[in-house]
């Protein structure tokens, strides 16, 4: 059995990282580096966001929510099922106004009104391009020890179907997905990776089609190297201003990875650096932070940030993370 504090941290890490990213999300890498240098400190108020001023201090989104939601409901039913998860984002984006709060991504989004419209399950995602595929993947890989990489993939894949049915989706779903599980299991950077490059091909190969995009895990290649010859603010640069830190998978995906090469398994300094890298640093910030915390084993986020997060999101109270009954 895997252990559950292991888990707590993982997600703790996930919806600090949240957090924090949420006030700086969409701002460019200038904007974020004329405010705070060398990295967003920590829980900053919302008011001077372009894209949430109107989200309460240290307040989480749909990263976290998403995940906590589906997590749960896989824990509850003891399976990944595509229509199952599907009425679970339904009911998420109805019961945290998601639409309304301006944090639903435009593939979930499309994918979710044209379910609502009867459009199947399995036709709904495969326009679904954008990072929101990647971002839920941790809810496919921490509800249950998988025993194969067989099991692992077709979860990952269940999980996506409904809304980033595409191979840029689906491959980076896999990359960070496996990647997640090798850390959780206790590999080491080279197997993290490896596990990356084996995630990514068997989760592309479910895509419909190949499509012409960039690769996740040709980014993940090239930002071992970068990461350890960089500083992380020159890291920060290269990503922004050269690969993209936008809604495309890849580019949240590769920059994930990149933050967490660079932290080295410091959870704080990947989730700061996730947070000032501009452009999706809501999401950047919550799976680096959570590929840290599980290669790590645990977090080393200060208590009061944390307390400050859980005490402002009622999906956090209580331990989500407990035995199901």
């Amino acid at each position: 059995m895997t252990d559950q504090k292991k888990i707590r941290a993982i997600l703790t890490a996930l919806a600090v990282g949240d957090a924090t990213g949420m006030p700086t999300e969409f701002l460019t890498r200038n904007q974020i580096r004329e405010r705070f240098s060398p990295f967003v400190p920590g829980l900053i108020a919302p008011d001077s966001s372009s894209n949430h001023p109107n989200l309460p201090f240290a307040a989480v989104t749909d990263d976290t929510e998403q995940n906590l939601y589906l997590y749960r409901l896989y824990r509850r039913t003891g399976r990944v099922d595509a229509r199952e998860t599907a009425d679970c984002l339904l009911k998420w984006a109805d019961e945290t106004g998601a639409a309304e709060k301006r944090y639903i991504g435009p593939s979930s989004r499309a994918a979710l009104d044209g379910i609502r419209a009867g459009l199947p399950v399995e036709e709904a995602g495969t326009h679904g391009t954008t990072c929101g595929g990647v971002m839920r993947a941790p809810s496919a890989v921490l509800w249950r020890d998988h025993l194969s990489e067989d099991e692992l993939a077709d979860d990952i894949h269940r999980c996506l179907l409904c809304t980033h049915h595409t191979s840029q989706a689906l491959e980076a779903a896999g990359a960070y997905g496996f990647a997640l599980r090798a850390a959780l299991c206790g590999g080491g950077m080279d197997e993290i990776v490896q596990a990356a490059e084996r995630g990514a091909e068997r989760l592309i190969q479910s895509a419909p089609f190949i499509a012409c995009a960039p690769s996740s895990v040709a980014r993940i290649r090239a930002f071992v190297p970068l990461a350890s010859s960089l500083t992380p603010e020159q890291l920060l640069d290269e990503l922004y201003f050269v690969y993209g830190t936008g809604l495309p998978s890849a580019d949240v995906c590769g920059a994930a990875f990149a933050v967490f090469f660079a932290a080295e398994g410091d959870v704080w300094k990947a989730i700061r650096m996730g947070a000032s890298v501009g452009g999706d640093t809501d999401t950047i910030a919550a799976l680096a932070g959570a590929l840290s915390a599980a290669y790590a084993g645990e977090h080393n986020i200060p208590a009061d940030i944390v307390g400050a997060v859980f005490a402002q999101n009622p999906i956090l109270r209580g331990d989500p993370w407990e035995e199901p009954a």
